[in-house]
């Protein structure tokens, strides 16, 4: 099977972030399994037009804010070179509309809708514009299949009108963290006798730095010798800093910026347990990566989260943006060793419900079935 994949970003983006994973995880392994993936996305300085990544061939042309005429002046051409048997359209941006340009069976691929909360993230112009394409999604994807990543994003799919029929569910995957030796020196190994929660995301407006910032802050008037670590790149880091002064927690909050895979593991390994404040997710691959490695996640009750995290059960859930109930539940898992080691447990157990083999397996099959409907149709 040839496949097409249309997404804004590679893994190999500046910019990447969860969707990229989860696209280089799938689709390479289906590349595994003898198919042929071919990835067109934008480019960036210093990329290489054509690359091959996890066995994918990547194609980049253009930037953002063109890409939906990159696509039109692209996919036919792609289409001819390689005659693709599908196409995925990766839609976590603003929909490119790829079966406009390639007449092949399409399968429209979504972790989340932003909805409202994109008014949280960009400035009026360009949110009005993602939350008008996302209302006119239903109209201009009729009778094409939607694959998602979360019941909770199926459930918002079919509340803007797509039909529920058309939308089937393939969670992420989730894999033991790979923790060589070597990364834990004493260089960089975390004082093991220093309590401290982790934060770990693109630091973004929408992705709550603020409410897990505010909500430290009231829990470190009664818990001193706590820190926290933000851990992560970002357009809202360089403003961490000033915020920290002027709250007096310089020294009690650590901006380590972008880290390596195995510094993140070892961080993760050592923390009292993950925060995860974002306004709105998919799924959430960082609850994974802490429950791999027994840690329990405090996160927003928001779409997404709330599938990744069983409340009460793996994790403990916040209303959105509430630094006060943020602040509570970290006392309260700080508190009782007791509860957070049982979370931390019940999370592993259910990460490890989770494979990216099986992931990919369901794509293919998924793909597969749509081939076959558009050939009745």
């Amino acid at each position: 099977m040839k496949i097409l994949v249309v997404n804004y970003r590679d893994r190999m983006h500046p910019a990447a972030g969860g969707a990229e994973k989860h696209l280089h995880r799938i689709f390479g392994k289906i590349v595994e399994m003898g198919h042929t993936v071919v990835l067109f996305t934008t480019s960036f300085p210093g990329a290489k037009e054509r690359e091959v990544v996890d066995g994918i061939q990547v194609v980049r042309k253009g930037g953002d804010l063109m890409f939906q005429l990159t696509v039109a002046l692209n996919l036919k051409k792609l289409d001819r070179e390689f005659n693709f048997d599908v196409v995925v359209e990766d839609l976590n941006k603003l929909p490119v509309f790829a079966h406009w340009f390639v007449h092949k069976p399409l399968l429209v691929q979504m972790h989340h809708l932003w909805r409202k909360s994109i008014f949280a993230e960009a400035v009026f112009p360009v949110a009005f514009g993602v939350w008008f394409f996302e209302r006119i999604i239903p109209f201009f994807y009729r009778t094409q299949p939607f694959v998602v990543v979360s019941p909770s994003t199926k459930k918002e799919l079919a509340e803007i009108g797509v039909d529920e029929s058309r939308i089937s569910v393939i969670y992420n995957g989730s894999e033991k963290p790979k923790i060589a030796e070597s990364a834990v020196s004493s260089e960089n190994a975390t004082n093991a006798t220093e309590p401290y929660f982790i934060w770990l995301s693109r630091v973004h407006r929408y992705k709550g730095i603020w409410t897990a910032l505010e909500a430290f802050e009231k829990f470190s008037k009664s818990h001193p010798e706590v820190k926290l670590y933000v851990v992560g790149d970002g357009p809202l880091l360089k403003k961490l800093p000033v915020w920290l002064k002027t709250h007096g927690l310089e020294g009690k909050v650590e901006l380590t910026g972008y880290v390596s895979a195995a510094r993140k593991y070892e961080l993760l390994s050592s923390s009292l347990a993950l925060l995860q404040t974002s306004y709105k997710e998919g799924w959430g691959l960082t609850v994974m990566e802490a429950a791999q490695l027994c840690k329990t996640t405090i996160a927003s009750d928001v779409p997404g989260l709330r599938d990744s995290v069983r409340d009460g059960e793996t994790g403990i859930l916040f209303p959105s943006g509430d630094a006060a109930a943020c602040a509570s539940a970290m006392e309260k898992v700080y508190g009782d060793a007791e509860l957070r080691a049982s979370l931390g447990q019940n999370a592993k157990r259910y990460a490890e419900s989770f494979s990216w083999e099986k992931s990919a397996r369901e794509t293919l099959e998924l793909l597969e079935r749509t081939i076959e409907g558009s050939v009745r149709k």
